[in-house]
Order: C-alpha cells, then sequence, then structure tokens
C-alpha cells in the first residue's frame, strides 16, 4: 500500500510547506506568514506594510506641519500680481502728479516705482520658476511667471523708451 492510501492527512509534496488547516498558505520563500500582515517585500522587514510605488517619506519632522502644496505658487503670484498694480497705480497717477507737482520731481518718482516694481516682477517671475520645478500645482506658478514676465519686460522697455527721449532720437 502507498504512504498516500495509509494516512490520507499527510502533507502532500506539493513544493509548498504544509500549513495547518485554517491558515493562510505560505507563499515559497516566505514560509512564516502571519495571519491578517501583508508578506514581506523583498528588502523591508517583515511586520511593515509596503509602500505604494513613487510615495516618499516626507522630508519634515514628524512633529511638524506638512507645508501647503500650492504655498510657493501662491506666494509667488501675490508678488507679481502686488508689483504691477503698483507700477499700473503710478502710471495712472502720473499725469496728475505732473500738474500738481512737477515734471523733475515726477521723473525721480517715476524711476524709483519703476525701480521697485522691477524687483518685485523680477521676485514674483523668479518664484514662479522655482516652483514649476517642485511637484505642486503649477497652475499659480504659471500665472506668477506670465504677469512677472511681462511686468518685467514692460519695465525694461519702457526705461529704453525714455532713454531715447534723454538723448534726442
Amino acid at each position: 500500500m502507498s504512504d498516500q492510501q495509509q494516512n490520507p492527512d499527510a502533507p502532500q509534496d506539493s513544493g509548498r510547506p504544509y500549513t495547518q488547516p485554517g491558515q493562510p498558505h505560505a507563499q515559497p520563500g516566505q514560509p512564516y506568514a502571519q495571519p491578517g500582515q501583508p508578506y514581506a517585500q523583498p528588502g523591508q522587514p517583515s511586520g511593515q506594510p509596503a509602500q505604494p510605488y513613487g510615495v516618499a517619506t516626507p522630508p519634515y519632522a514628524s512633529g511638524q506641519t506638512a507645508p501647503r502644496p500650492g504655498s510657493l505658487g501662491r506666494t509667488a503670484l501675490i508678488v507679481a500680481v502686488s508689483a504691477a498694480a503698483v507700477g499700473l497705480f503710478f502710471q495712472i497717477v502720473t499725469p496728475f502728479m505732473y500738474m500738481s507737482v512737477g515734471y523733475q520731481f515726477v521723473d525721480l518718482l517715476s524711476n524709483l516705482v519703476n525701480l521697485i516694481v522691477l524687483a518685485g516682477a523680477g521676485a514674483g517671475l523668479v518664484l514662479g520658476l522655482i516652483t514649476l520645478r517642485r511637484p505642486a500645482p503649477h497652475l499659480l506658478a504659471a500665472i506668477a511667471i506670465g504677469v512677472g514676465g511681462s511686468a518685467v519686460v514692460g519695465t525694461l522697455v519702457s526705461w529704453v523708451s525714455n532713454l531715447f527721449y534723454y538723448f534726442g532720437f
């Protein structure tokens, strides 16, 4: 009589380790699977769940709060729009200032305001470009780049055209 016919409860040689009835089957290479725990991934200690592919651990400590996504893009947008708004406001007010204060003072004030607008718009442009390199929402950063870039170009073209007026071309 064969060994199988004598003892039907004996483990069969199927290549897998024998498990008790009611226990999950062990996978090859992982003979000690615990009920309710996932199988360990290669290179990961057992008992810890596997992280999904592409998910990195946060670069901040566990006691700190995570930075809100898009906060640098929002900052870039606020800086660029504020600089452009200051420039537009000064352009609207300039004709009234010519009548009340005089040309020399308005010319000096115009150069100072244009320098502030150029610095603010340049900062918004740079912050927007930095934000585009991060894995965050890009809409606000793209708007900041557009507004900041147009303010920088507009200020530079204004200075070049004023330079032509000074030299009499």
